[in-house]
């Protein structure tokens, strides 16, 4: 083989290797980052604060006597 054909063929692939490696490094840059465990346990106990509140209080079955 010519060592121009040579050097054309390394060039050729070269070209293609990093053409691969960018899409790549676009793929990965469009992957959403994890969320760490704290940030994720705090929005968690805020959704479960808000199911709570949604709730309505029971009221007793008999009226009674109020005490402080």
């Amino acid at each position: 083989m010519d060592t121009h054909q040579l050097e054309c063929l390394a060039r050729e692939r070269l070209n293609e290797a990093r053409a691969q490696a960018a899409m790549w490094a676009l793929v990965r840059s469009l992957r959403p980052t994890p969320q760490p465990l704290r940030v994720w346990m705090g929005l968690m106990l805020i959704r479960l604060g808000r199911w709570l509140a949604q709730r309505t209080p029971e009221r007793a079955a008999e009226a009674g006597r109020v005490t402080a």
